[in-house]
């Protein structure tokens, strides 16, 4: 059993880590895109993967490479979940596409998941973000 020295201690310690927390879960998501550093929110679109082996992963597509395609396409390196990633690639097609507003649907690269020794890949299906403007509130009649 604790003692109430004890638990103080220890409670202070997870009092001081907690703020921490989203900057560390944070700084394991990554891209392929060099103008985005770890850690910073995805300018872009950031989907979500189809959940399988239990988890899911998300990916951020710049609009960078919506508006100006790549020739040969690109490729985007998932987000670090179960210590590993996968990797999607869009062609420039799939990226004016996305950009028009039309959803594409790809396969990320088959990754063996360390937890559960399973190779498994997830689907992705792209959109580009609406931005909505915020109505404001009605104005009082006072």
């Amino acid at each position: 059993m604790l003692t109430r020295r004890q638990l103080l201690r220890n409670g202070s310690t997870v009092l001081v880590l907690v703020p921490l927390l989203p900057a560390v879960l944070q700084a394991c998501s990554s891209s392929d895109d060099p103008g985005t550093p770890a850690g910073d929110t995805c300018a872009g679109t950031d989907p979500l993967s189809t959940v399988n082996a239990g988890h899911t992963h998300s990916v951020c597509v710049p609009n960078a490479d919506m508006t100006s395609p790549p020739a040969a396409g690109a490729t985007y390196t998932s987000s670090n979940d179960g210590n590993h990633t996968h990797a999607i690639t869009l062609t420039a097609a799939q990226l004016t596409s996305i950009a028009a507003g039309q959803s594409v649907t790809v396969t990320s690269t088959s990754a063996v998941d360390p937890l559960n020794q399973t190779a498994h890949t997830h689907d992705w299906t792209v959109t580009k973000k609406t931005t909505t403007t915020p109505t404001p509130p009605p104005q009082s009649g006072w």
